[in-house]
């Protein structure tokens, strides 16, 4: 989902809207699926054709290409599948762990951004997302076996301590398993908490989901910067996004 120092949320806003990897309030969704736009086996521009797009989040949401992601202050390589975001910003961790995986023999969509203008409490959230297309079984066989075992290595708490601003902090994670319209993968859920004298009023509540069916694999970011006191929901609201994306694809 994916800087610089902030004395107050807003300025965390500014940041995460633009670094983060793993980064939508399903707003005005029917009950009913869509019907599926594409369907196995696909390609780059049919799985592109089914992902989260702005008027799934709801009015105010736009859609970028993230090209600048060196500049950001959790870079990953732009046609990287996420396993365990910010770990590379830990001092803490015991066994080393890679927060993303380059694929091999598979042709990238590139990464979105999905989000609203100004990033907040009271915003929609921010959907970043990509795919990967393979053209044989055993590359995505391969792919995915080894981004589930990177993201298996994601210890449940690390810190960090150095850095700007809006990483500082302590996160917490968990997974779990997750199958949705043929598409199995897993939904890693991330908490990260600033220092109160840091930033006392918000938390980020991110979560990626990355699945795979056929000879494709989709990872979805999806993060929610929420007040404190306030109960952590982006969990819930990722999967009835993911409902309508994934039966589109078919």
């Amino acid at each position: 989902m994916r800087g610089a120092d902030r004395k107050a949320s807003r300025s965390r806003s500014t940041a995460i809207a633009a670094g983060l990897l793993a980064l939508g309030v399903l707003v005005g969704c029917s009950s009913e699926s869509p019907a599926p736009v594409t369907k196995p086996p696909y390609t780059v521009d049919s799985v592109r054709s089914g992902l989260v797009s702005p008027s799934d989040l709801g009015e105010g949401a736009i859609e970028i290409e993230d090209e600048g992601h060196s500049s950001h202050v959790i870079y990953t390589p732009p046609n990287s599948i996420p396993t365990c975001p910010y770990v590379q910003r830990s001092e803490d961790v015991e066994v080393t762990v890679e927060p993303a995986i380059e694929p091999v023999g598979g042709n990238p969509t590139g990464r979105t951004i999905v989000a609203p203008q100004i990033v907040g409490p009271s915003s929609l959230p921010v959907v970043t997302q990509g795919a990967v297309v393979f053209q044989s079984s055993s590359l995505v066989d391969d792919t995915m076996n080894a981004v589930v075992a990177e993201a298996n290595k994601c210890p449940a708490t690390f810190s960090v301590l150095g850095g700007p601003a809006t990483v500082v902090g302590e996160y917490k994670v968990g997974s779990r398993s997750i199958e949705i319209n043929g598409w199995k993968g897993f939904a890693q859920h991330l908490v990260h908490t600033s220092p109160p004298e840091v930033n006392p009023e918000t938390y980020d509540d991110l979560v990626t989901v990355v699945v795979r069916k056929a000879n494709a694999i989709i990872y979805v970011g999806y993060t929610q910067i929420k007040s404190v006191g306030k109960r952590a929901d982006s969990e819930e609201k990722v999967k009835a996004l993911m409902k309508t994306t994934l039966a589109r694809l078919g």
